[in-house]
This record gives C-alpha cells, structure tokens and sequence, in this order.
C-alpha cells in the first residue's frame, strides 16, 4: 500500500480494514488457536510409515543401558554343610548399552500392527562396576529347578532322581564368570544329561548351555511378535497391546492377571489424566506391572513430567489387593502362595520355584529379605519408576529394577538340599534405564509450546489490530490523513464556490 497513491478514504479502508482483519483473526487465535493446534498435533501422533511418531518408534533414538547386578553367594559351602544363613553380595552393575528396533513389520487395516522386537547389548566397559571376568557364586538353577519338580514325588522316585542328580553334574551351587552368567553361557553337565534324557513329563531342554541371556542378544524371535495399536481411529488406543504371540491372554495366570493390556514401554497413549497409572508390560516379568503416579514431578531438560513407581501393591498376590489373588491362583498353588511382595514366576519358567519382585525385596513382606544376609533395600537406587511427559505420552526417563531370585528349601532325600536352610536366593538383578536427550528434547518442547504459540500469535495480532484502528481512529479525530489538508482545501474551495454561485441565482419575480 502506497500512501501518496490512496485517497483519504482508500486510507482509512485499508487501516481500519486491516486493523480489523487482525483484531479479529487474533481473537479467534487467542480463542481457538491453542485448542485447534492440540487437534493438529494428536492428528499427526498416529503411527503410520510415513509418520514422525514411526521414526522414533521403528528404532528408539535415545540410548538405553542395561545395569546388570549379579548376587554372589559368599558361603556356600557352609550353608550346605552347617545350614548356616546364606551370605550374598550385589556385584556391578555390568552395564550393557542397548539398540532397540521393530523388525518384520505387519500393518493391519484395523488400525494396528505387528512386529518383532530386537535388541543388541554392547558392553560399557567405563560405565560399569564390574569386569566380565569377575568370578561370581551363584545357585545351580538346573539342579534346583529338577529338584523342586520332584519335591511331592513319591521316595522311590525321589531316590532315582537322586542318584541321577549325582551322577551327572547336579549341584546346590555353581562358579563362573560374569560374562558366562549373562550372555556367553557355558556347557552344564546336567543340562546336557536333561536335554538327551526322554522323559515327556520333563520341561523340554533345547540347549545344554546356560546364561541369563543365552541366545538373545540380537535375536529378533526370542521375545515373540507382538501387535499394538497404532493410534489410528482411535487415539487413546494408541500403544495398546492387543495381541502376544498372537494370543490375549498369558494364559499364565487367571482373569485379569494374565489378561494383555497396557504398554511395551516403546508407545503410550497421549493426553491422559496425570492421575491415572501406567500400565506396562514385559515378557520377561511375566505379567503386566502397574507404575502409581507419585504425585511428584520432575523437569526433564526443561520438560515437565510426573513420577509413576511400585508401590507395596505392586507385587502383591491378594493379601494387600483382593484383586491381585489371581497371582497366585489356589488351583495351582494351594501351599505355595508367598507373602506379600513378590510374585511366582513358575506358571512361566517351567514350574522353577523363581520369583519377581522389587530390588532388594523392597516394599516386600519381611520375610523374604530375612532369609539372607546382604538386602539393604534403599528408595532411590532401587526403585522402578518412570517419569513421564502425560500430554504427549512421552517417558522422559525410565528406571526399571527388577530382581529375580530363586526359592530354595531342604530336602531330606536330595543330597544336595540335605540340612540347608530355607532362604530366598537373589540371582540377578536388572535395570533398564533410559533418559530423553537434548535432541529429542528440543523437538518435543517444541511441540508442547505449539499451543501456546498460537495463543501468543493470536494476542500480538489483536493487539496488532487494536493499534491499527486507534492509529485510524486518532488520524481521522486529528485529521492528519496523508493529503487531508488538500482534499479539506478542495473541499473548503468547493464548498465556497457552491455558496458563491446560490447567492447570485436570480428570485424569480
């Protein structure tokens, strides 16, 4: 706009007009904007392949480290010989940075898919408290494991299984390094005798090798497919876990306990109320693990989140939660239902007597951490929690403990249970831990400051438009218009010529 090609009139067309163009456009941002930038937003937050939301999901961008604790069990030999108390200590972490990607990709029209996890484990040589090569104690899980099978046989039985048990590598106990413990495994006598011993009422042996991790890493079957949904239709289905393995159920425990629901950890669903717990699922928990929100929050690289951890009721099996019994069905287990705070995994670990519970038996009855010495559960290094970012779902950081430790009792007919106390035997310990880093921090701040923008647009115009029509409306009052004082002095000179040229009209007579 050009003011010496305008008239006075073009003038104030073009700044009222555009002042109220502004005004208005800027109310409606200030109204709407925010709202409607929301809705732009989740639009976008679908998983598709073309989608932001994939890239980051396909393979996680942010670095994740595995914190591995082994126990070792310092008197061993007195135990079995005296039933003295079991000593362990905690050696590590061995820390173990982890890549996570989707592999064999399947979408599925009805807004989900499907895919098989992989994830590869490199060692962190500076991170860690440990060495690969410490020597570590821990419980010959095979022997304890057949053992336990056999613990309502008949004597008869028991006495071959025995002879059996001492003729081919069985143990209470057993040594190695850390490095075989984890991933490298090493030959066992016994599992080799198992793995070739044809008894159809025996778990099948598929390896005479053991490890923790035997065969996982960088493996994409071992885990089993999984199918999510992508968000598409329906937003707050978005990282639901709709199938395992094809199936929705665990099958493991009883109603709601083995029912699939919640997250992988990798997707959760946006714009929840802060209140509401998260709901996660790992296969090698064996269940499904609700995190309390805390009613604390932290920030995160300049994001706010909020604290979501275990609570007592986390691993609790019916005795805090009637709704938790399912844990420890009665049918399976009439005897064998434990205390408070940890959980059986023998529904999924061929009937092992191994349990899952916070590290260091925290929030768990006393009576699991009083069978040994060396747990001293303490809040901040064991705790499981995650802090998380509710309006875009994102976890800001994760920390998950998790111990797994392995029953075990005397038997007066075994050799090698013979006059040992009964005691909870830590084996491991397992921290996956991940945090947002700056990178992906910058774009999601971005993001949540999206609606705020708009609202911030939305007021500069209003007031854009507001200084507009009061420059307009003071020019007009003031008459300062470009060319007003002309278009007045044409305006005087008109008007003097019209009463000039009425006053010499003649009257008519």
């Amino acid at each position: 706009m050009c003011c010496r090609c305008c008239g006075v009139t073009q003038q104030k067309v073009w700044v009222f007009g555009i002042g109220t163009l502004m005004g208005v456009s800027g109310l409606l941002s200030v109204i709407w904007g925010p709202s409607f930038m929301d809705t732009l937003i989740m639009k976008q937050l679908p998983l598709t392949p073309t989608s932001k939301t994939f890239e980051k999901w396909e393979e996680l961008p942010i670095p994740v480290y595995l914190h591995m604790y082994l126990w070792n069990w310092t008197n061993p030999q007195e135990v079995q010989a005296n039933g003295v108390k079991p000593i362990f200590e905690q050696l590590g972490p061995y820390v173990y940075r982890e890549e996570r990607k989707k592999m064999d990709l399947e979408w599925h029209d009805n807004g989900t898919v499907t895919f098989n996890p992989r994830r590869i484990w490199y060692w962190e040589e500076e991170m860690s408290g440990g060495k690969q090569t410490d020597i570590i104690t821990g419980p010959h899980l095979p022997s304890i494991a057949a053992a336990h099978s056999m613990k309502d046989s008949n004597i008869f039985l028991k006495v071959m299984f025995n002879q059996a048990l001492n003729a081919n590598g069985g143990a209470l106990y057993t040594t190695h390094t850390a490095s075989e413990w984890l991933f490298e495994g090493f030959y066992d006598e016994f599992l080799h005798y198992a793995m070739n011993l044809n008894n159809p009422l025996a778990p099948e042996i598929l390896d005479d090798h053991f490890a923790w991790f035997l065969n996982r890493n960088g493996s994409k079957d071992f885990e089993g497919p999984f199918t999510v949904h992508t968000g598409v239709g329906d937003i707050k289905e978005m990282g639901e876990i709709k199938y395992w393995k094809g199936m929705n159920h665990t099958g493991w425990y009883e109603g709601e306990c083995g029912r699939l629901n919640g997250s992988t950890t990798d997707l959760f669903v946006p714009d929840e109320p802060k209140e509401k717990a998260l709901t996660i699922y790992i296969p090698d928990t064996c269940r499904i693990i609700n995190l309390e929100y805390s009613g604390v929050s932290y920030e995160i690289e300049g994001i706010q989140g909020w604290k979501y951890e275990v609570t007592p009721n986390t691993f609790d099996n019916g005795q805090l939660n009637g709704n938790m019994k399912c844990y420890c069905p009665a049918d399976r287990y009439p005897d064998d239902c434990p205390a408070s705070g940890a959980t059986s995994l023998a529904p999924c670990g061929d009937g092992a007597p191994m349990y899952l519970s916070a590290d260091h038996f925290m929030y768990a009855d006393e009576s699991y951490a009083n069978t040994i010495t060396g747990f001293d559960p303490e809040y901040e290094k064991n705790n499981f929690y995650i802090i998380m970012e509710r309006k875009m779902g994102v976890p800001l950081k994760v920390v998950a403990n998790v111990m797994i430790t392995l029953y075990m009792e005397q038997d007066a007919v075994i050799d090698i249970l013979k006059g040992i106390p009964s005691f909870y035997a830590p084996l491991f310990t397992t921290s996956s831990q991940a945090q947002i880093d700056k990178a992906l921090a910058s774009e999601l701040k971005l993001v949540l400051s999206l609606p705020s923008i708009a609202r911030y647009m939305g007021v500069g115009l209003l007031c854009v438009g507001c200084i507009l029509i009061a420059i307009g409306a003071l020019l007009t009052w003031k008459r300062k218009w470009y060319g007003q004082a002309e278009a007045d002095r044409l305006a005087l000179r008109d008007n003097e010529v019209i009463e000039s040229e009425t006053e010499v009209v003649p009257r008519n007579e």
